[in-house]
């Protein structure tokens, strides 16, 4: 393994993250996301941004290549209070909302910035790329946009041809933001990231629209009451439908894991009484690794354990996890595990969970991961 590969995965380790709903949560405050991406407009390669609402939830729910599509994501945070909520009743500690919109317009009403960030706009209806392009430039601020691309209707491969890609590249911009609708944008993303030349890459659909000025976000009174999703369907009323099948798909998820949630509470209740949380072993079995897992998992309070998945990981071989001895894991070691996941799948490597039966699979069921 390179050396820039191998730099990648212990940052990758180096986030406190947590598996929410089966997706990963950065515990990420507005500020610090800011700083993160400044400081990546001065490094090589690219990182992508995912800013995640129920809608995200509820697609990574209907569709596995979404989902995966999330966990190949560098920076995952919540936009939306009521992931926020759920996060915060599940005993994360999430520090606040980092939605994508906000985001951008900080970034953009920045006056004190001496070089602003670059920003090129991919998608969009109509003609709002360009309008967002005249009124970015025309406020002076923190951004700086070099160009617009609407591709137009058709499939990700027609979107991805090559003068389309060389188009975004010739702007090098430090951040593309996709506005193609979550599911096709993030599978656009997916089919080409190894070839744009953004340092910041991101799908976030309603910021072109609030950018260009064809659609007001809610004030932030709305916004702090949980209620965004009200005022977009006032200015937006297409979205009631899309809306209303998503959270009460989300509902019913919670209302059925409802019942294993309150056995999950008991049990975190038990192992947070006793001592220090276990970890693993490290034990060799050519050709793969195998970890065989303590009984009680919890990455927040064992730092240890962190440490040996990303050992695994930067280790590139095939591996095993035991899970005969477990009782007991935490959000934040499943939002470790998911990492181990993204790793191995980039490495071209096995990940085999053996063991699972009884209580781990309840609880990856009752966290969203898919059964091994």
């Amino acid at each position: 393994m390179d050396e820039e590969r191998s730099a990648a995965i212990a940052r990758d380790f180096n986030r406190e993250l947590f598996c929410l709903l089966g997706l990963p949560a950065d515990n990420l405050t507005l500020d610090a996301t800011k700083a993160l991406l400044r400081d990546k407009t001065q490094q090589q390669g690219n990182i992508i941004l995912s800013t995640i609402n129920v809608n995200w939830v509820a697609q990574s729910w209907r569709d596995p290549s979404f989902r995966a599509a999330i966990l190949n994501s560098d920076l995952v945070t919540l936009d939306g209070k009521p992931l926020v909520w759920l996060s915060r009743l599940m005993g994360y500690p999430m520090r606040e909302v980092v939605a994508g919109s906000t985001l951008i317009d900080e970034i953009n009403h920045d006056k004190t910035t001496a070089e602003p960030l670059t920003i090129f706009f991919f998608g969009g209806e109509d003609e709002a790329g360009r309008r967002a392009v005249e009124r970015v430039n025309a406020n002076r601020g923190g951004l700086k946009a070099v160009g617009w691309l609407n591709p137009g209707f058709g499939s990700v491969e027609e979107m991805s041809r090559p003068e389309l890609i060389a188009t975004v590249n010739q702007a090098n911009p430090d951040i593309l933001l996709v506005a193609l609708g979550a599911k096709k944008g993030t599978a656009w993303i997916e089919h080409n990231r190894h070839r744009l030349q953004a340092r910041i890459i991101s799908h976030l659909g309603a910021t072109v629209n609030f950018l260009a000025g064809t659609v007001r976000r809610a004030p932030q009174a709305v916004r702090n009451l949980g209620l965004e999703w009200v005022w977009r369907i006032l200015q937006e009323p297409k979205l009631f439908s899309r809306y209303a099948a998503d959270g009460l798909l989300l509902l019913r998820m919670l209302l059925l894991r409802l019942p294993l949630w309150l056995r999950y509470r008991g049990w975190q209740v038990r192992h947070s009484r006793q001592g220090h949380p276990g970890s693993g072993q490290w034990r060799e079995e050519d050709p793969a690794v195998t970890l065989l897992f303590d009984a009680d998992l919890q990455a927040a309070r064992n730092p240890a354990l962190r440490d040996l998945l990303r050992r695994a990981a930067l280790a590139d071989r095939d591996l095993v996890l035991d899970f005969q001895a477990t009782k007991f894991m935490d959000g934040a070691f499943l939002g470790l595990l998911l990492l181990l996941q993204k790793q191995q799948q980039k490495n071209g490597r096995q990940l085999a969970l053996r063991h699972t039966e009884g209580r781990p699979a309840q609880i990856f069921h009752l966290f969203g991961i898919p059964a091994p």
